[in-house]
């Protein structure tokens, strides 16, 4: 510790301490000086307090370095995956997330953030139109379906957006990419004749015929059917406020908005 005595022109008297602050060296030496004291013994206890609250403020940042934060179009997709979707959002979501991510070009993953234009992401959805994914047998290059490019240019949307709450990006280049249309064919619901010729069709487990017609009566999804307990039927109506979804050969249960369906 240094304790120094520092005298003004005008004749007035003030103490001040200066100490090389915890973990500086000789090629990168940091000083902390602080002056304005009355008294030795005061500057001396303020000089102890400091070096304490230096020596800790050290040991914290060994222990928790702060990261750099994303500066590529693949570190973001990677903070966006495990600080945002696998902490918020359901883990089927997060999993096809993860799917979607692996048809980017690895060349795009390592072009900085503010490189990225719109045109670099229409050439990548053309890409991925025409040989973006592979097949299981050969691994071949095969064309993906466009609704699955529009699925993975919706991802890189998300990754921009959140990128622009999290002040690391000033733009989304996706909104103003050109991702490829989908033709988009009518819903045919079937008629009562035909649910029943599905229904009498029913083969494998012994509970097909019961769960095609509970789906048929009640519009359920199937993770909602599925997570479905007796304790959910009251009053003549149906309580629907959980699904289940299977991810990687594991069960996961999701709460969702509780509705009913009357008798």
């Amino acid at each position: 510790m240094s304790v120094r005595k520092w005298k003004f022109r005008s004749g007035k008297v003030s103490w001040c301490y200066v100490f090389d602050a915890p973990g500086s060296t000789k090629a990168n030496r940091k000083q902390i000086k602080v002056t304005g004291f009355a008294t030795k013994a005061a500057a001396k206890d303020a000089e102890a307090e400091r070096m304490v609250e230096e020596r800790k403020k050290l040991e914290l940042a060994q222990t928790h370095p702060v990261e750099s934060v994303p500066k590529t179009l693949g570190m973001l997709l990677d903070e966006f995956l495990n600080e945002h979707a696998a902490k918020k959002l359901a883990p089927k979501t997060t999993e096809r997330y993860r799917e979607q991510a692996e048809y980017l070009s690895p060349d795009l993953l390592k072009m900085a953030l503010a490189e990225v234009t719109p045109l670099h992401l229409t050439r990548e959805w053309t890409r991925l139109v025409e040989s973006g994914g592979h097949h299981r047998r050969t691994k071949e290059p095969r064309p993906l379906s466009p609704k699955t490019v529009r699925n993975v240019a919706g991802l890189v949307s998300s990754v921009f957006a959140r990128g622009i709450k999290w002040g690391v990006v000033s733009a989304n280049p996706a909104t103003n990419s050109e991702p490829p249309k989908v033709k988009k064919n009518p819903p045919i619901p079937l008629t009562p004749m035909q649910q029943e010729l599905v229904f009498a069709a029913a083969s494998g487990p012994w509970c097909m015929r019961a769960y095609l017609e509970i789906l048929a009566a009640t519009g359920c999804r199937r993770g909602e059917l599925l997570a479905l307990r007796w304790c959910d039927i009251s009053d003549d109506r149906l309580w629907i406020a959980r699904s289940l979804c299977q991810t990687k050969g594991k069960w996961n249960s999701r709460g969702r908005r509780r509705r009913s369906l009357a008798r």
